[in-house]
């Protein structure tokens, strides 16, 4: 069979390539992180803070564990400035740090110097690290997170007794309903 001069295998070639290429385009998992961070409560750490993604993985099967509809996933990132730049931007509300370096990402010091202040309020305090979270993270979320962390505590290693935790400034307001014992607001 004799393929016609307009479909030539060398155009034929090239028409497969450019279908394959735009078929792969197509399904590029790219724009689904959107959808996959709407779907799971996500949970970042990072590398360079080396315990916060040991305890971040606790932490999550914790959560998960009294609230599987939250989905909690870990978020590990691999330098100072993702970190700046997921929690900044709004792309993963909740960040596990170090005290130091929580401090330094809300004052914009230690590893985040040269980066600007972030807005972020204290969730929960385990040992020395610290669970921060935007301070527009919805005030039920943040209750039923806490809630779980708390009835969670015997499970997490360092986890802050509840009425030493309500001592710690910068506190979100729905992490500071559970802890007080008040109910979840509607």
């Amino acid at each position: 069979m004799r393929v016609p001069r307009a479909f030539s295998p060398c155009r034929w070639l090239v028409l497969v390539l450019v279908m394959a290429i735009g078929k792969a385009e197509a399904h590029s998992p790219w724009s689904q992180y959107q959808v996959y961070r709407q779907e799971h409560l996500m949970i970042m750490s990072t590398r360079v803070d080396q315990p916060t993604y040991e305890y971040s993985l606790l932490l999550i099967d914790a959560i998960n564990e009294i609230l599987p509809e939250a989905s909690a996933r870990p978020a590990r990132a691999k330098d100072w400035v993702r970190v700046h730049s997921l929690f900044k931007t709004k792309q993963i509300p909740l960040v596990l740090l170090s005290s130091d370096n929580a401090n330094g990402l809300i004052s914009g010091s230690g590893p985040f110097s040269g980066e600007p202040a972030v807005n972020a309020v204290v969730l929960y305090r385990f040992g020395d690290l610290i669970l921060l979270a935007h301070p527009d993270f919805p005030e039920g979320h943040a209750w039923l997170v806490t809630n779980a962390i708390m009835e969670q505590r015997a499970i997490l290693p360092g986890a802050a007794d509840p009425s030493a935790v309500q001592e710690l400034t910068n506190l979100h307001n729905g992490a500071r309903s559970a802890l007080a014992g008040k109910p979840l607001s509607p």
